[in-house]
C-alpha cells in the first residue's frame, strides 16, 4: 500500500471514530429485534415473503460461528447469501476483508472509499459510459456512507437474532410482484410526497441492501430501497429475488400503519380487488 494510501486511511479512521461518538450521542433510533419480529409476523398476514427477512446490526462482540471473509481469494458477499437464508449462518463485516470484494468494507464505512478516477466502473465493468460519469457515482456514494457504530456489522436472519439486539436495516423479499406492490403502496401511505417514497438506485449489491437503507435512517422521512440491480450480484442470487429494504424504525412504522389502510385484513375495497 502506498504512503499516500496509508495516510489517507489513517485520516479516515480518525474521522470515522469521531463521528461514531457523535452518532452515539444523537442516538438515531434503531428497533430491538423482538419488536421487528413482532412486526414481521403482523406483516405476513397481508404480505407474502418468499425468503426469510434479514436484519443488520452493529456490535463490538466477535460473535462465534460467524462467516468471516478470510480466504486468500476474491469473493462476493452474495456468494454466502444462501448460507444465511437456508442454513441460518451469520456474516460479520469489518475493516479486515482480506482479499474479498472491498465493497462491503468501503460502503459500510469501515474503510475509505477508493478513488480510481472512475476507471474500474467505466472501463472494466462498463457500468458507466465514461470515467466522468463514473466519478460522479463515486462522489454521490461518498455522501451516503456513514461511519459504523461499532467494530463489527452483522447480517443475519431476523428470526435468529437475539431479541435485545438493535436492528438498523431490514431486507424483505416479497414473494411476487403483487406483494411487492403492497410494500410500495405502504411506503407512500402516510407520506405527503408521492413520487419518491421508493427508490431503485444505480448501486452495487452491498449498497442496495445496507448502505442506501441505512442512509435513509438519518432522513426525516426515510424511503424504501428496491434492489438488486447490480448485474454481477445477479449471478449469486435466485432469479426471482428482489430485496425491499428499509431502516428498522421505518419498517415498524409501516407495519403499524396497516390497520385502517388498504391492507387491513378487515377492509373490503368497494372497487372489488
Amino acid at each position: 500500500m502506498s504512503t499516500y494510501r496509508t495516510t489517507y486511511n489513517t485520516r479516515y479512521k480518525n474521522y470515522r471514530n469521531a463521528n461514531i461518538k457523535i452518532y452515539q450521542v444523537l442516538n438515531y433510533k434503531s428497533m430491538k429485534s423482538i419488536e421487528v419480529k413482532k412486526r414481521i409476523s403482523e406483516l405476513s398476514e397481508t404480505v407474502s415473503l418468499k425468503y426469510p427477512a434479514i436484519g443488520w446490526y452493529f456490535s463490538s462482540e466477535e460473535i462465534e460461528n460467524s462467516i468471516v471473509f478470510q480466504n486468500e481469494k476474491w469473493i462476493c458477499m452474495f456468494m454466502y447469501l444462501k448460507a444465511v437464508l437456508e442454513k441460518g449462518r451469520r456474516i460479520r463485516y469489518s475493516d479486515d476483508n482480506m482479499k474479498a470484494c472491498t465493497g462491503p468494507s468501503e460502503y459500510f464505512g469501515f474503510s475509505a472509499l477508493e478513488d480510481d478516477d472512475g476507471k474500474f466502473i467505466a472501463e472494466v465493468e462498463r457500468f458507466k459510459k465514461n470515467r466522468e460519469l463514473a466519478r460522479q457515482y463515486y462522489n454521490e456514494s461518498l455522501k451516503i456512507i456513514h461511519p459504523p457504530k461499532e467494530k463489527y456489522l452483522y447480517m443475519e436472519r431476523i428470526s435468529d437474532i437475539d431479541d435485545d439486539r438493535k436492528i438498523e436495516v431490514i431486507n424483505l423479499f416479497p414473494a411476487d410482484l403483487t406483494n411487492l406492490t403492497k410494500l410500495v403502496g405502504l411506503s407512500g401511505y402516510d407520506r405527503m410526497a408521492n413520487m419518491d417514497n421508493v427508490l431503485t438506485p444505480f448501486a452495487s449489491g452491498c449498497q442496495a441492501v445496507f448502505t442506501f437503507p441505512y442512509h435513509e435512517k438519518f432522513r426525516n422521512t426515510p424511503r424504501s430501497i428496491l434492489g438488486l440491480g447490480d448485474q454481477l450480484v445477479r449471478h449469486y442470487v435466485p432469479e426471482d429475488m428482489v430485496p425491499f429494504s428499509v431502516p428498522s424504525n421505518r419498517f415498524v412504522e409501516m407495519v403499524d400503519n396497516i390497520e385502517g389502510s388498504f391492507l387491513d385484513k378487515n377492509f373490503k375495497n368497494p372497487t372489488g380487488f
